[in-house]
């Protein structure tokens, strides 16, 4: 494996952990987001409290 290559399995895997959709129910709101769209909101609302 070449010295470039060596990140790219942590980065798909980080990119396929974000793409996935929990399974979750609240109040009667069942998601339909994936995760990346939390993490996203997340960054978001830390800048926006900074």
């Amino acid at each position: 494996m070449s010295e470039e290559n060596k990140g790219t399995p942590t980065v798909e895997c980080v990119l396929n952990w974000l793409k996935v959709t929990d399974a979750w129910v609240i109040g009667g709101y069942q998601n339909k987001f994936p995760r990346l769209y939390y993490a996203i909101l997340g960054l978001v609302l830390i800048l926006v409290i900074l």
